[in-house]
């Protein structure tokens, strides 16, 4: 995210895990700079992330600490004096179970269950449609005929071919395009639907067989929402962390009273129906716009003093050198001082509380008891957080209703942006999304400006052939011409897109890590959709009125089909990013003599590459979407998605477990958020095969039309709930209480929340 905090100097102990979890670790930062600059101890026994030169080997004792291997239970175990976790881990083989990677939270077992899912949905799709549509497409003989056609002199056309010629002047005026041609002749142009334009019976039985698909598709939604619970349960069993004991409670007025105090009264007391409940710990979430102002200037500071030591060497006695060391060390000091007047400022209290209860049958019944909706909070938003109708059920005080809410894991919640209001909350999504539609619009006119270079050289070429000249220049030309267009969309897509949505993502402030990687996820697969999809079937369906014809819609779309399986995963296995930073690490350490990297800078430059899982959903909800939105008119379509995403799911396994650092640990609503999306194929199905229909033969199928209300139905029905109804499946709450599990979690909010880290992680030091 835009800035993040750099790590404190007081670190976490290492923590054993109860026999629940066996040692099990969740990342527990986020995904850029995570860490804290300031907070240096001046005690040479503690970990000075601002270190000037860096100690290499303890940078290679982080980056072991951070693999992604489970943690080995060992009597004298070696911890990373900067995050805190341990050295000592085994690595799991490539071929084992997902499930064994809970240890990095329910977020990877769910994520490669919804790979195999999606596969078996395309599966489905082939077995019951694709390959009949693939079939039949090759049995038809109407780019045949065209091909023959072309090359028939007009005073010898049998009346069959004045027939398809004729068939031809019709679509052309369709089309609004006189010189269109109907068919390019390409293998591609074999295997489509372009092959049965004049077999009308064919088009009906593939439309008889998409109902099957929907159909076939809804069931399997429903098992595949069985088997995430499923997942997501047996993970939540096998850890014991801190939100099982943990509400989030939002919307807490200003008071003149000491807030834990109060909030303890109320949720002992009055949370339950009258039930005494025991709270364990009240943390409090403040602004800390001035702690991030702060940071920022001691971020100039150390560059400054980088650029000087890199300029005039190594020389730590120099005046400049210690003169910046002393403005480093004050401003680390105002920067502590800052931190405790928030501590004690009722002022910079944000209005939201974690609250963590004795057990979590003491938070389930919390949960149960102070329900509230989106319109409630709506009229609360709106009447400056003040609850319009006194009579409304739950806790309110000093007429603001308190929203109680699951809480996020320590390590999934943005303490950076958590305290905005919604306010500026919206104004900042306001702005992203008039971002992202200019971005959109921007490669909707590159991708037309190709389309149209490529339709001018095949009408080039085209006379050229009349007239009896064959110009092998021009003809590479306009065969790279059109083929430029597939690759620009393929290139966009994995290189472009991904990097400038989660820059847009990043200035929509999003209080926790799950719900930015869903915002990031759904942009990015809609993005990605759009510049696969729908700006191709724009520009060639209604601009350049080419649909079946040479670099036309069906040319384009199977080359991006074709590559969108390949390049990805080829890329994804390639991998550049680990390349890179293999280079920028040896570079370093060859210079080790005169690098002026901070000790934080080397241990992130020792660490593998940062993964992001929301880049991986949108990749594979892009291929989906695309896949039954063109699968009819391309049938082989699916057969590459099929082959890609298998691919995908081994090379993205492998990269997880030998070539990347996690530090991301997401929740469930990731997953079912993708599932809800996923559902959208059902509509797309419809909406791909009506518009294909209405523009090439000008009907529409009424099955086309029944699939779209289906999907419609479908997708606004609580599918969740109905899941849970069919497949109900018993979790187990908690059995150990706040105390015998507080030792073990291997974080913490108040050790996670800049404000109260240092106390609490020197209380955690103390206990252990």
């Amino acid at each position: 995210m835009a800035s993040r905090f750099i790590q404190n100097s007081f670190q976490q102990h290492d923590s054993q895990v109860p026999s629940k979890a066996l040692s099990e670790h969740q990342p527990s930062k986020s995904e850029k700079n995570v860490t804290k600059l300031h907070h240096k101890s001046h005690q040479s026994n503690h970990y000075n992330p601002l270190a000037i030169p860096c100690d290499w080997q303890l940078a290679e004792k982080h980056a072991k600490a951070r693999r992604v291997a489970q943690e080995l239970e060992v009597e004298d175990q070696t911890t990373c004096p900067c995050c805190g976790y341990s050295v000592e881990r085994m690595d799991l083989q490539y071929d084992c179970d997902p499930i064994e990677m809970k240890f990095l939270g329910s977020g990877f077992p769910l994520f490669y269950m919804f790979i195999k899912y999606c596969i078996f949905i395309l599966v489905e799709f082939w077995l019951l449609k694709g390959m009949f549509c693939l079939a039949t497409d090759l049995m038809g003989d109407y780019c045949y005929n065209q091909v023959k056609l072309e090359g028939t002199k007009n005073s010898n056309k049998s009346h069959h071919f004045q027939h398809l010629e004729n068939s031809k002047l019709n679509l052309e005026h369709h089309l609004h395009k006189k010189d269109n041609s109907i068919c390019g002749g390409s293998m591609w142009h074999f295997v489509s639907l372009a092959n049965v334009y004049d077999r009308q019976d064919i088009r009906d039985w593939q439309s008889n067989l998409s109902l099957v698909v929907v159909l076939a598709n809804m069931v399997s939604f429903l098992f595949f929402r069985k088997a995430q619970r499923s997942i997501d349960i047996e993970v939540d069993e096998s850890q014991l962390t801190p939100s099982d004991y943990t509400i989030c409670v939002k919307n807490i007025p200003k008071l003149d009273e000491d807030y834990r105090e109060v909030l303890k009264n109320i949720f002992q007391n009055y949370a339950a129906d009258g039930r005494e409940l025991k709270v364990m710990k009240i943390v409090l979430v403040y602004n800390l716009d001035e702690v991030i102002e702060l940071e920022e200037s001691l971020k100039e500071l150390v560059r400054e003093k980088q650029e000087y030591l890199a300029e005039n060497g190594m020389n730590f006695a120099d005046f400049k050198v210690k003169q910046l060391d002393e403005k480093l060390e004050s401003l680390e000091h105002k920067i502590h001082q800052v931190e405790h007047e928030l501590f004690v400022n009722r002022d910079k209290f944000a209005g939201i509380a974690f609250i963590s209860f004795q057990t979590e049958e003491m938070k389930q019944m919390v949960l149960q008891h102070n329900s509230h909706t989106t319109w409630e909070r709506m009229k609360a938003f709106f009447n400056q957080g003040k609850t319009a109708d006194i009579k409304e059920k739950g806790l309110i005080l000093n007429e603001h209703k308190l929203y109680v809410e699951e809480a996020p894991e320590p390590n999934d919640v943005d303490w950076e942006f958590i305290h905005i209001q919604t306010g500026q909350k919206v104004k900042a999504r306001i702005i992203a999304w008039s971002i992202s539609i200019s971005f959109m619009t921007g490669c909707f006119f590159l991708i037309w400006f190709l389309s149209e270079l490529a339709e001018r050289m095949n009408e080039q070429v085209e006379e050229q052939e009349k007239k009896g000249i064959k110009d092998s220049l021009t003809q590479t030309i306009a065969f790279l011409t059109s083929q430029s267009i597939s690759w620009t969309v393929v290139f966009f897509n994995k290189f472009v897109i991904g990097k400038v949505y989660h820059l847009i993502v990043d200035l929509e402030k999003i209080s926790n890590k799950t719900k930015f990687n869903i915002s990031f996820a759904r942009k990015q697969s809609v993005a990605l959709f759009i510049n696969t999809a729908l700006i191709s079937l724009v520009i060639d369906f209604y601009l350049t009125g080419n649909v079946i014809g040479k670099g036309g819609f069906i040319y384009n779309e199977s080359n991006v089909f074709l590559l969108n399986a390949f390049i990805p995963p080829i890329v994804w296995f390639v991998d550049p990013w680990s390349i890179q930073k293999d280079y920028q690490r040896q570079k370093q350490q060859k210079n080790a003599k005169n690098c002026v990297l901070t000790q934080q800078e080397a241990n992130e430059i020792m660490e593998m590459p940062d993964y992001s899982q929301a880049k991986r959903y949108g990749d594979i909800m892009k291929t989906m979407w695309f896949t039954f939105f063109y699968g009819d008119i391309i049938p082989v379509g699916i057969l590459f998605s099929i082959m890609g995403l298998t691919l995908y799911y081994f090379v993205d396994k492998y990269n997880v477990l030998r070539r990347r650092t996690i530090k991301e640990s997401l929740s469930k609503h990731l997953s079912i958020e993708m599932i809800e999306m996923l559902e959208l194929i059902i509509i797309f199905t419809g909406i791909g095969n009506t518009v294909v229909s209405s523009i090439i033969f000008g009907e529409v199928k009424w099955q086309d039309f029944i699939i779209i209300i289906i999907g419609v139905v479908y997708n606004l029905l609580p599918m969740e709930e109905i899941s849970n109804v069919l497949f109900p499946l018993e979790q187990k709450d908690e059995v150990q209480t706040y105390d015998e599990a507080e030792e073990y979690f291997n974080t913490d909010y108040d050790r996670e929340n800049p404000v109260t880290r240092r106390e609490a992680l020197e209380e955690f030091a103390k206990r252990k």
